[in-house]
């Protein structure tokens, strides 16, 4: 009898960083969920809760400071900037559906769960990318494969900054769920995103009704 040789075992395969993050962007362009996240920036010293709705093709991304909420809003029907300041709302239909959202209503934190998603799914090439450690999971939150991520021609280290016309993601750590949904994101700067609740199923649709009648930006 002939023995098998070790050769003939099968061998695990690895998937290389930058493939793992991109599939893991990709599945997070199209997820649906509802979403909670705390923000810190180091300076000035600012903490804010931002607030995340996705289902295809809509996304709503509330960022809440105080008494302040600001919302851009993505759907069928345009492209919308929203505001809350006390107990005034208003709305502006900043860009129709389908067409790019022009600056300065085009910045992070809503690049995090739009373009960054698409760019990290198609052009990790371009960019450096290492394993991190993993974040385990903890209270109702999954765990999330985490990612190093530099670019040469980064905009901004923080989540609040304006993307440069190269639409380039920041350099920065980057953790998603197995689902593709953000979990975390720090940045050189000392700047941090957690996520803190998560809910998969379908938002409702009044999360992407402009909660003020808008009205079109000034010509």
């Amino acid at each position: 009898m002939t023995a098998c040789s070790s050769s003939s075992s099968p061998k695990a395969t690895v998937t290389p960083p930058a493939d793992a993050l991109a599939a893991l962007a990709a599945q997070g362009a199209s997820a649906v969920y509802t979403a909670t996240y705390a923000f810190h920036q180091v300076s000035p010293d600012t903490t804010a809760t931002v607030k995340v709705w996705r289902a295809e093709p809509s996304m709503r991304v509330d960022v809440v400071a105080g008494t302040t909420t600001a919302t851009l809003l993505l759907t069928s029907t345009g492209s919308y900037s929203c505001s809350i300041t006390g107990a005034k709302r208003s709305c502006l239909l900043v860009a129709a559906a389908g067409a790019p959202v022009p600056a300065p209503f085009d910045v992070a934190p809503a690049n995090l769960f739009s373009a960054d998603l698409h760019t990290l799914a198609t052009e990790t090439s371009s960019y450096d990318v290492h394993s991190a450690p993993a974040r385990p999971a903890s209270g109702g939150v999954p765990a999330a494969q985490c990612f190093d991520v530099s670019s040469v021609a980064t905009a901004s280290p923080s989540p609040t900054g304006s993307p440069a016309a190269s639409a380039r993601v920041p350099s920065g750590r980057y953790c998603f769920t197995a689902a593709g949904v953000l979990a975390a994101a720090s940045y050189p700067s000392g700047n941090t995103i957690t996520l803190t609740t998560l809910q998969t199923s379908t938002p409702a649709p009044d999360a992407f009704t402009p909660y003020a009648k808008p009205t079109p930006l000034p010509s």
